[in-house]
């Protein structure tokens, strides 16, 4: 089922014009921007964005100027592990196996995951409970368990990856505590 869920919504999100994705995410973004818990965060935990998904550039860009600390995710598929870099600028990232920009090795400034204090989290699809179905490796299933237990989880999605119902989830699964669309913030917490 899940599989079938993420083709889906991989698809509904593929058909998403290039304009459609600039105007929504920047949307999406002043949402983000627009709650205490952004403004009150010095480190946020972000991803690079790829194949239509929510894109985080204007994300990385006002966490910069407001001088917070910016990370982006190094998957390392040896071990299924992820650990968050340091990310001062776009200019070092290279694309990784899966094609997403990441910081090469040499250029890794590991954060430990107890100075992060906002979780911004990428998805495949959301329902209206807050539960996420992402891409079926379980790097953020894993990483999320380490942050501290206050940190805010916050998935950027577009209402179109909004489940209507129930998604199936695993016991392992942490439920987001604010999804954010162009049209709507959900708030579990």
């Amino acid at each position: 089922m899940k599989n079938q869920l993420r083709r889906t919504y991989k698809q509904l999100r593929a058909q998403l014009s290039p304009q459609q994705v600039q105007q929504y995410s920047q949307q999406i973004a002043n949402r983000l921007f627009s709650l205490p818990l952004w403004q009150n965060s010095h480190t946020v935990m972000l991803y690079q964005s790829f194949q239509n998904e929510v894109s985080t550039a204007v994300i990385y860009e006002k966490g910069w100027q407001e001088q917070k600390n910016m990370l982006l995710p190094i998957c390392m598929p040896q071990n299924g592990l992820m650990e968050m870099s340091l990310l001062p600028s776009f200019q070092q990232l290279v694309p990784n196996h899966y094609g997403i920009g990441e910081l090469p090795p040499a250029a890794w400034q590991l954060i430990p995951p107890e100075q992060i204090d906002l979780a911004v989290i990428p998805g495949i699809a959301f329902d209206t409970f807050g539960n996420r179905l992402g891409f079926g490796a379980g790097y953020y299933d894993r990483y999320l368990l380490r942050l501290q237990t206050n940190v805010k989880r916050v998935a950027l999605a577009y209402q179109c990856q909004i489940y209507n119902g129930k998604l199936p989830t695993d016991a392992h699964d942490l439920p987001m505590d604010y999804i954010l669309t162009e049209t709507q913030i959900y708030r579990f917490c």
